[in-house]
């Protein structure tokens, strides 16, 4: 998958978390209360649906979720 395509992704399904707020791609998710624990099991799901990979739980850290930058290089690292 395109590096811009799983950007596009991943911006389609934190702007679904966010309910309508404003979120660019260095919007600190979890200090802006964007992103909580419930949500981010539902964007972790949402990952693991939309590239086909597994993410284990030692891997759901605040520094991989922090944007939609850092998710995108987590990904990025995961190999997509």
């Amino acid at each position: 998958m395109a590096q811009d395509s799983v950007l596009a992704t991943v911006r389609s399904i934190v702007q679904e978390t966010a309910s309508g707020r404003e979120v660019t791609d260095e919007t600190p998710l979890i200090a802006h209360r964007i992103i909580d624990s419930l949500s981010l099991l539902t964007v972790v799901s949402r990952l693991e649906d939309s590239f086909g990979i597994s993410i284990d739980d030692t891997e759901v850290l605040p520094n991989h979720f922090e944007t939609i930058t850092a998710i995108r290089s987590f990904l990025s690292a995961k190999g997509h």
